[in-house]
């Protein structure tokens, strides 16, 4: 379902008109007014304003807009599009190469803000939010932060919404990617079995349309099987 908040629409408006100006904008003071207005939606979303959102990890801002069990999908979803925008502002500062701006430190919060973004969108797009834009702007993202080393949390996300989105293909890769990167411990086990048992169920036209043919789906549960068998993994009574 798509945002029906009239408050949220209003904002997003506000703040689509923010980032057209620093993306495009050579515009005498844009930067600056974009960071003001941007301080100004911070403070009317949160109540107080950006440097709790920064004080804050990603877990417990969506943990405060009520994940994972009722989410508040609109409200993560502006939320969202604020960090986003706020890593925009931060590469506009170092292309202008204001005084006193530490580089590192500056795209490092970058890096920090997109990331917060990607984890409420995901969660926005798993708990049914169906906006025009959401699945190209997590593609954006995830493509922003390829070679980050982002964490667990994150990449089990990530391999729902592939899963949910039917891309079959694509959350295989990442359920073996976080064998390799997180081990194969009882959560893995879990989601793996899941993600297997499931597709078992699908039709074949739906996996073929997910790139993942029913004798892959064969093949690759074997091997996973067989990972976990390595580390002692039983299966589920």
């Amino acid at each position: 379902m798509p945002i029906r908040d009239d408050l949220i629409l209003r904002m997003l408006d506000q703040i689509g008109e923010v980032a057209a100006r620093v993306l495009t904008g050579r515009v005498p003071g844009a930067l600056h007014e974009a960071e003001r207005e941007l301080a100004s939606a911070y403070r009317e979303l949160t109540g107080s304003g950006r440097a709790l959102v920064a004080r804050l990890s990603s877990e417990q801002l969506l943990a405060i807009l009520g994940a994972p069990t009722r989410f508040n999908r609109e409200r993560g979803y502006l939320l969202a599009r604020l960090l986003e925008i706020d890593a925009s502002l931060a590469d506009a500062r170092l292309q202008e190469g204001g005084e006193g701006d530490d580089p590192v430190a500056a795209r490092s919060s970058a890096e920090v803000d997109r990331f917060k973004a990607l984890d409420l969108y995901l969660e926005a797009a798993l708990a049914g939010l169906d906006e025009e834009d959401l699945d190209t702007r997590i593609r954006d993202l995830e493509g922003a932060l390829a070679g980050a080393a982002l964490p667990e949390a994150n990449h089990w996300r990530r391999f729902a919404y592939a899963e949910a989105r039917g891309r079959f293909a694509e959350a295989e890769d990442l359920l073996f990617e976080a064998l390799e990167r997180f081990g194969a411990g009882d959560e893995a086990a879990a989601r793996g079995r899941a993600f297997y048992r499931a597709l078992a169920a699908r039709s074949d036209d739906e996996l073929e349309a997910g790139a993942l043919p029913r004798d892959e789906v064969g093949e690759g549960r074997e091997a996973f099987e067989r990972e976990l068998g390595r580390v002692g993994v039983p299966e589920a009574g």
